[in-house]
């Protein structure tokens, strides 16, 4: 998806109350060195962090403080061959980003800028500094070189130090109106039907499922996930596999089928044909049998799941211990 300022894909309606905020701190010459950008996923952090940045290195920026997208320095952004813009990621999806890298990174930032417009560090995704990473960062984001901005974009700020947020601007990202998501990707030509309030308010989330042919993937997944429950295949086997598949695709995949279950399960005749959560078959008959008590702390490690799936954890592991969890549930009787 592109993130020139030109796009509208880079302008989403909701983001406006917060970039008008941004344009007036930069036409101010008012903004921080180190801007935190948070929100939960797919809501457009990234594509906002990636205005600002823009924005901040654009020679001609328009009235609404947004960059020109025509500029030598737009066209190098745009290209990916800007000499003043230093990012630090993981080396590995999934991975932490280590001290080394962050010296590296802080080196980087200390060179002399290209262009008066100054120099740019890009973080992503902040979570993933370790501690000792993010220690060494204190010090860059205590003492940045003259105009230089940090910008670091996270999608759960509670797992950054305070240390590191202490020292930080931050701008916290909403998620939009179902009406308004819904507006956003018809324009888009994403077919909304089916969609609930929940995907509507990660509306990029949505437009990457489309991408990635979501519906096909989830049909495979729904097999697998039935054949373990019926002892057609090992959960090993079955993990060995679903671990290879895109992990954020994957643990969007297992809430909204942690929590489609349990809202049958809660339901006092537990009828599948009521499945407002678009359940197959072979999972919504699961929940008849299943103690919704039994089964919460399920859904609680789904959740956990999710977050490990961005640490070094294992996860053919996690998501192996899922699936046996699910059996032994399954197991016990549904409480009178």
């Amino acid at each position: 998806m592109s993130d020139t300022p030109a796009d509208d894909v880079a302008k989403p309606s909701w983001h406006a109350t917060l970039w008008a905020r941004m344009a007036q701190a930069m036409a101010m010459d008012r903004v921080a060195h180190g801007l935190l950008v948070c929100g939960p996923p797919g809501i457009g952090k990234r594509v906002f962090a990636e205005r600002i940045v823009a924005a901040l290195l654009c020679r001609e920026p328009d009235r609404n403080g947004d960059a020109c997208g025509h500029c030598a320095a737009c066209r190098q952004r745009q290209a990916e061959t800007h000499p003043d813009i230093s990012r630090l990621t993981p080396e590995e999806t999934g991975k932490l980003i280590k001290v080394d890298q962050v010296r590296a990174f802080s080196q980087r930032l200390q060179l002399t800028p290209q262009y008066d417009s100054g120099r740019i560090g890009w973080i992503d995704p902040a979570e993933a500094l370790s501690p000792s990473a993010a220690n060494s960062l204190l010090k860059t984001l205590e003492e940045p070189p003259p105009a230089c901005h940090i910008v670091l974009v996270t999608d759960r700020v509670s797992a950054l130090m305070p240390t590191i947020r202490s020292r930080c601007q931050l701008w916290r990202l909403a998620p939009p109106e179902p009406v308004e998501a819904r507006q956003w990707l018809e324009a888009r030509q994403v077919d909304c039907d089916g969609l609930d309030v929940d995907s509507l308010r990660t509306p990029f989330a949505v437009v990457d499922r489309h991408a990635q042919d979501y519906a096909t993937l989830i049909d495979g997944w729904d097999s697998a996930l039935s054949d373990v429950i019926r002892n057609r295949e090992d959960p090993a086997s079955a993990a060995e596999r679903l671990a290879k598949q895109p992990a954020d695709l994957l643990t969007d995949w297992l809430y909204r089928r942690a929590s489609g279950l349990l809202s049958l399960a809660l339901m006092k005749n537990g009828d599948p044909a009521d499945n407002s959560q678009a359940l197959p078959e072979s999972l919504a008959r699961v929940a008849t049998r299943m103690d919704p008590h039994a089964f919460q702390p399920w859904c609680a490690q789904v959740a956990e799941a999710a977050r490990l799936a961005r640490s070094n954890a294992d996860w053919q592991l996690v998501v192996e211990s899922l699936l046996l969890d699910l059996k032994t549930r399954l197991k016990r009787k549904p409480s009178r």
